[in-house]
């Protein structure tokens, strides 16, 4: 899947194949998206809702959060992944 890995998205359709993958996810419950500047549904709709848009996600499987990110003010949109969580066992002990 596309989405395991950090890339730029370089057009408004490939972008908004990216949201149709998201949405699906989501509704498998392989995704939980954690927050939001809008509904995702939004990004599909012409015009784009905003300038500045973005979508948190977090794998229910690994953990791992994920971020699309949409700037359509400067034209960049970018998929990023965030680090592995932590197991528990790896934090110091509180004093």
């Amino acid at each position: 899947m596309i989405l395991a890995q950090r890339f730029n998205i370089l057009d408004l359709r490939e972008y908004q194949d990216i949201v149709r993958q998201l949405i699906e996810v989501v509704n498998q419950g392989t995704f939980l998206l954690v927050h939001a500047s809008c509904p995702l549904r939004d990004m599909l709709k012409t015009p784009l809702p905003g300038d500045t848009m973005f979508h948190n996600f977090q794998c229910f499987a690994c953990g791992r959060a994920f971020q699309l990110l949409s700037d359509t003010y400067h034209g960049g949109v970018s998929w990023t992944i965030g680090d592995l969580p932590k197991p528990i066992g790896d934090f110091p002990e509180p004093n």
